[in-house]
């Protein structure tokens, strides 16, 4: 019988043999030759941007655009396999470069969601999502009583260029407990990006963490959240809210925790913000927003108008392998009432109507992303709703891309950490 699955043309290795880190080696060499070539040839595209960031920028570039075939018509996306393409792209993760002792330490540490640990929703006002995040909590409630508990990994990390590292050097592994160190120690919950696809085990942003543990001094958590496509919406926030509900449950308290996330890790720290204000919750301190993803629908004009100063392709949304269609509901058809569905604010919190309530808020973007117009139009949203309440900051960095922090080595991203530091000092 002929499978019912649609071949894919992919340019990348589906499976770990020789021959297939020889095509993804392939892969990457020709995008490095081109990127040299044309630097020295016509010269840095920006005066600021050394080769170094040239070359990353266009490796971003040509992974995000051509590693999928993004020419498969909206009807076949029920045909094509999202089980092997899950596989594929962790197969082909973003390579990480490993934490030097220099920078920092991590460990892993497995939450087991047992009965005590496990959420409950009440938000009814948020339709469909609100019923898939009750049948999430449902789920991981019922493993726990059969004695089957789900668990979620979470990267703990502190710069070794901290005071508490310098008094601590002896005993790494004490200060990298899934425990408070002391009382009222402050910490930072970051939720990784990487369009909710990427980012397996928060390692791609690992440097990022240090760098913000630098200049914060305080230890950094990042839950390693269910990536889809084979993990849809709302898995990755269900995931996230569990990994603070678990941080309180362990002595952290909410008025010590700072909440972050860069792109899609971004809505993940907005939508959890927006669920804990509906559900009365105490909120956390303070809110870091890096680039956030606030609109899955990508509606802002410069998604049109940063096309090429960016690293992110524009894709249409009737492309079965557009980010939003994987993550929300991949080979599901993209229809009016998907666009409806992904205007939920939990979704989008760019199109939530009520943004009251929110803690000190430093939002960070480029002003070459795409999602530039998007996330102006966010903050623009919180000080409307906001008039002398939540402090708001926004601070837009020149001839930057998205994530751009992601360039540790750039001038604007150690200006970016360093206001990071000063916020958070400010509001904890």
């Amino acid at each position: 019988m002929a499978s019912k699955h649609v071949p894919l043309a992919l340019r990348l290795k589906t499976k770990d043999t020789f021959f297939g880190r020889l095509q993804n080696i392939r892969f990457i060499a020709t995008g490095i030759i081109a990127t040299v070539f044309r630097y020295y040839w016509d010269g840095p595209e920006v005066p600021s941007w050394d080769l170094r960031f040239h070359v990353i920028r266009n490796i971003l570039r040509q992974y995000l655009t051509d590693s999928l075939p993004h020419d498969m018509p909206n009807e076949q996306a029920s045909r094509i396999d999202f089980g092997f393409v899950a596989d594929y792209i962790a197969m082909n993760n973003l390579p990480s470069r490993p934490l030097q002792p220099a920078a920092g330490f991590n460990r892993e540490h497995d939450i087991v969601l047992d009965s005590q640990c496990c959420v409950a929703y009440n938000v009814p006002h948020y339709g469909l999502s609100s019923k898939k995040l009750e049948a999430m909590a449902a789920a991981d409630l019922h493993a726990a009583q059969l004695g089957r508990p789900r668990s979620i990994s979470c990267q703990v990390l502190l710069s070794s260029q901290t005071t508490r590292f310098a008094k601590h050097a002896a005993n790494v592994d004490e200060l990298l407990v899934m425990a408070p160190l002391d009382p009222d120690e402050r910490v930072i919950l970051h939720f990784h990006g990487g369009a909710y696809c990427v980012g397996e085990r928060s390692l791609t942003h690992i440097h990022i963490y240090a760098q913000i543990s630098r200049t914060t001094g305080l230890r950094m958590f990042s839950p390693n959240y269910r990536l889809a496509p084979r993990h849809c919406f709302p898995s990755q926030l269900h995931d996230c809210f569990s990994v603070y509900s678990y941080m309180i449950h362990c002595g952290f308290k909410p008025k010590n925790i700072v909440l972050a996330g860069d792109s899609a890790g971004g809505a993940l720290a907005a939508g959890v913000m927006f669920l804990l204000r509906d559900m009365k919750l105490p909120r956390p301190a303070a809110v870091v927003l890096i680039s956030p993803w606030v609109d899955a629908t990508c509606s802002g004009e410069s998604w049109t108008r940063n096309q090429g100063l960016d690293y992110l392709p524009a894709l249409p949304l009737d492309d079965p392998f557009h980010p939003t269609r994987m993550f929300y509901d991949a080979g599901r058809e993209f229809s009016e009432q998907m666009l409806d569905e992904l205007r939920c604010p939990l979704v989008s919190p760019i199109f939530s109507t009520n943004f009251s309530g929110m803690p000190p808020m430093l939002i960070q973007m480029g002003r070459n992303e795409l999602l530039h117009d998007d996330i102006q139009l966010f903050a623009d949203r919180i000080k409307q709703h906001n008039p002398g309440g939540a402090k708001l900051s926004l601070e837009v960095y020149d001839n930057m891309p998205h994530v751009f922090v992601l360039f540790d080595f750039a001038d604007a991203a150690q200006q970016a950490f360093s206001s990071i530091g000063r916020f958070i000092c400010a509001n904890t």
